[in-house]
């Protein structure tokens, strides 16, 4: 018995590893329903969601604003207005904290590219590497996690999730058990069906609840 307890011990200070968990993590404004460019003498209604400290939505008040309102004009509400052709940055701002984007007034409305990639990093001692690709599909999202994903078998019960703060597994969506180690995959997410809701792709040792590793997805 003593023998068995010893290996298990073993075994999860080998998951473990010395890692810190500290739930805390950057505020952040994420920003969505992002287009390309917006036609000159139309509106379009952009939005923002602003994460705490611990990366949980909580209710605010933005301020937009405008590199050149001649060009494209914003409100406080989001709205904003194409009135001659070029380009701008549309800015957001709240709790002292900001995040901007690059939008043209053009000849039509063109959304922003339909998905989002995350270069994957191990935050362990096991390796974690890799592209993985968010995009939208029939019925949701789509998790792609690329030819070039690789890890290690060693890992008992990793799972992966998409999440706004990688340090916890509250407020996470979790995505599937991952079914190979290395090479290409993908997972169907029927949960959502939002590109921009979730900003992190997070590997999870499940069965001791801690981090491998992870991937800002961007834009």
């Amino acid at each position: 018995m003593n023998k068995i307890m010893a290996l298990l011990l073993i075994f999860l200070c080998g998951c473990i590893g010395t890692d810190i968990i500290d739930d805390e993590m950057d505020e952040v404004i994420i920003i969505e329903n992002i287009i390309d460019t917006l036609k000159v003498g139309d509106q379009h209604q952009f939005k923002a969601r602003y994460l705490n400290n611990v990366g949980i939505e909580t209710p605010t008040n933005f301020n937009w604003n405008s590199s050149d309102a001649a060009v494209i004009s914003i409100e406080d509400s989001g709205i904003a207005t194409a009135h001659q052709i070029g380009s701008v940055k549309l800015t957001v701002d709240a709790e002292g904290i900001s995040e901007s984007i690059e939008v043209a007034a053009g000849n039509k409305t063109s959304e922003a590219a339909n998905e989002r990639t995350a270069n994957l990093v191990t935050v362990s001692s096991y390796p974690l590497t890799g592209t993985a690709t968010l995009k939208k599909g029939d019925n949701g999202l789509i998790l792609q996690l690329e030819d070039n994903f690789n890890t290690t078998s060693a890992l008992p019960g990793l799972y992966v999730y998409l999440t706004n703060n990688v340090n916890t597994l509250n407020g996470a969506l979790e995505v599937g058990k991952v079914t190979a180690f290395n090479g290409s995959q993908s997972y169907e997410i029927t949960a959502t069906t939002n590109l921009f809701e979730y900003n992190f792709v997070l590997f999870y040792c499940k069965p001791f609840v801690v981090p491998v590793g992870n991937g800002k997805l961007n834009p």
